[in-house]
Order: structure tokens, then C-alpha cells, then sequence
């Protein structure tokens, strides 16, 4: 249930990201590229804490050992 609630939200704050970096820019906001670009950040800042989390572990039972 995190993981849809963080893709929810990410994709409603790409959105208004990219409606304002579009106003900024003069351009055409596109909402296609928005959703899939704050998707993917979505699923690169859910996946890097599991990271992390797996070598803190694993470096805590090096040292112990």
C-alpha cells in the first residue's frame, strides 16, 4: 500500500512540476511526459532505500562477525 500511495502522489506532484517548469519555460506542457518521468523517479526513490538498508545490514554483521 506504500509503494501505490508514493506512485500516487509523485505522479500529482510531477504534474504540477511539470505544468509550472512548463510555464516557466514557455513551452507546451505535455502530461505523457510528466507521468512517466515522475513514475520512474518514483520507483528509483522507493528502490533506494531498500538498498541502502540491505548494505547497512550487511556491514553491521561484518563487523560482529
Amino acid at each position: 500500500m506504500r509503494y501505490i500511495a508514493v506512485i500516487f502522489w509523485s505522479i500529482m506532484l510531477g504534474q504540477v512540476a511539470g505544468f509550472i517548469g512548463g510555464a516557466l519555460n514557455q513551452q507546451k506542457f505535455n502530461s505523457t511526459y510528466s507521468i512517466i518521468i515522475s513514475i520512474v523517479f518514483a520507483i528509483i526513490f522507493s528502490v533506494i532505500p531498500l538498498i541502502l538498508d540491505s548494505s547497512v545490514k550487511d556491514t553491521k554483521t561484518e563487523k560482529n562477525a
